[in-house]
């Protein structure tokens, strides 16, 4: 299996930190932005299959595309906010289509085979507006997001705010020096827990 990390830093927001983090971007050389509204839909079976197996299945639209993603987290929980984990995502307007073409991107063809056979059920949503900025220093590439919206399970509901900061490309230690030069301008507090994890507390 080629395993796809993913790599990213997760803070508390509020209006104003997001004002300022945008602000930040925007005042260096390389950064383009672009809006994206999101609406995700998480799925597990009535047992919590993918939750035992520390595991997440989401189809989201993103403006006008609709994408299927699973994360597999490791053992490791976070403490500063950093975030490493394993994603796996397809275009696809269904889960059962994007169950199929999963085990293509690398993610476990006997989990997806096993979830094409299972009943699904949605167990909570999360609705944003992301402000994605593309940062680029030297060969160091990674993506500031700004997510306000809101969190729903079960007829309850809770706001999002929250700033991230994801790898995508070059050297590892400039983007950690990026994170930590970001949260200490902005004296960020660390957001330790997913979108998901929270949800599913409502």
């Amino acid at each position: 299996m080629n395993k796809t990390m993913e790599k990213e830093y997760k803070w508390r927001a509020d209006e104003l930190l997001l004002n300022r983090a945008l602000l930040w971007a925007s005042s260096r050389i390389g950064s383009q932005s672009r809006t994206i509204r999101m609406e995700s839909s998480y799925f597990d079976t009535a047992d919590g299959m993918l939750r035992n197996k520390k595991a997440a299945l989401r189809l989201r639209r993103e403006n006008e595309r609709t994408v299927c993603c699973m994360k597999l987290r490791g053992e490791e929980e976070s403490t500063d906010g950093l975030r490493a984990h394993e994603e796996y995502q397809c275009d696809a307007g269904t889960l059962e289509d994007g169950l199929r073409q999963l085990p293509e991107k690398g993610a476990p063809e006997a989990l997806c085979g096993e979830l094409l056979h299972a009943e699904l059920k949605k167990i909570c949503t999360v609705s944003f507006r992301r402000c994605a900025v593309l940062l680029q220093e030297q060969d160091t590439v990674c993506e500031l997001a700004l997510d306000k919206g809101e969190l729903r399970r079960e007829g309850r509901s809770a706001p999002l705010c929250e700033i991230e900061l994801e790898y995508v490309a070059g050297d590892e230690k400039a983007f950690h020096a990026l994170a930590a030069e970001l949260a200490d301008q902005l004296d960020l507090v660390p957001e330790n827990e997913s979108k998901l994890a929270r949800a599913m507390k409502l």
